[in-house]
């Protein structure tokens, strides 16, 4: 089994990352502690049930049906995050599944447990608050990747992503411990799974990635950032979306993934499922 995370190193800026001490205590002494099995659902699409899991260990695949029937891949959630805290507070059916990935543990908290705590400890509530924002923000730079991006871009700058939320150094390099199948990046990058696989080869090509049997390590996160369009501290850069794989860097060479229009929201994989709601698993 491949644990990204140990019950005391969740992700800086997952919620039991974020909290102080004393509140991560009194929340981790909360609720019934829960196993999961790979491939067993954790909360499912328009279901009414309103509990939250927080995760503890291994890491998690939310996904939503689209209109055409099928299923996409909205995002990724590893030990420490929350999930279905949307559900316990506003009382509206599931929006998404979450499927284990995996073993996994995690806190089952009922809605009045949760409530309760969020009284006692304005530290969790605003906590969560700023989980929820930043998960919206997300899926509006999602949105906005799909329209001002070539696929190569958003590609980086979804590796980029993952490894700065959900990554571990590692000597040379950043271990991805959430690894995604081609498939799924292109569900998350709205682009053609061939573009994927030419730009994950071009990626390794380049020095910048290196993939194996349930493993992802990021070698250059510099150079990925740069080519990504992103600042150092992973912030958008000031050139804006044209432009942002020319020839100044091996691996982001113009026409290395065809025509514009090619990956764009019209495929299969294309953005309906990143409509920008509010934490896709509440």
């Amino acid at each position: 089994m491949f644990t990204p995370y140990d019950s005391e190193e969740w992700p800086a800026r997952s919620l039991l990352g974020v909290l102080s001490p004393p509140a991560r205590r009194e929340l981790l002494g909360l609720g019934v502690e829960t196993r999961f099995e790979p491939g067993e659902v954790l909360l499912t699409e328009g279901a009414h049930d309103r509990h939250v899991l927080v995760l503890l260990s291994g890491f998690a695949k939310v996904t939503a049906s689209v209109e055409n029937g099928e299923t996409s891949l909205l995002a990724v959630r590893v030990g420490g995050d929350s999930i279905g805290e949307m559900a316990a507070m506003d009382g509206a059916p599931r929006s998404a599944t979450v499927i284990a990935c995996g073993r996994m543990t995690a806190r089952v908290l009922q809605p009045g447990v949760l409530h309760g705590l969020l009284m006692r400890r304005p530290e969790v509530s605003v906590a969560l608050a700023g989980i929820v924002a930043d998960r919206l923000r997300w899926a509006n730079r999602r949105r906005l990747d799909f329209r001002g991006y070539p696929a190569k871009v958003r590609l980086a700058r979804l590796l980029v992503e993952l490894a700065t939320s959900y990554g571990r150094p590692t000597d040379g390099g950043v271990v991805v411990g959430c690894r995604l199948t081609q498939p799924e990046m292109a569900a998350l990058t709205g682009a053609a799974e061939t573009t994927i696989h030419k730009g994950l080869r071009e990626l390794r090509e380049g020095g910048l990635l290196e993939t194996g049997y349930r493993s992802t390590v990021v070698r250059d996160l510099p150079r990925l950032k740069r080519l990504a369009n992103l600042a150092p501290d992973g912030h958008d850069g000031h050139d804006g979306p044209q432009g942002t794989d020319g020839p100044k860097d091996p691996v982001g060479s113009k026409g290395s993934d065809g025509p514009r229009g090619t990956d764009g929201p019209k495929g299969p994989d294309g953005p309906r499922g990143t409509d920008g709601r509010q934490g896709p698993e509440g």
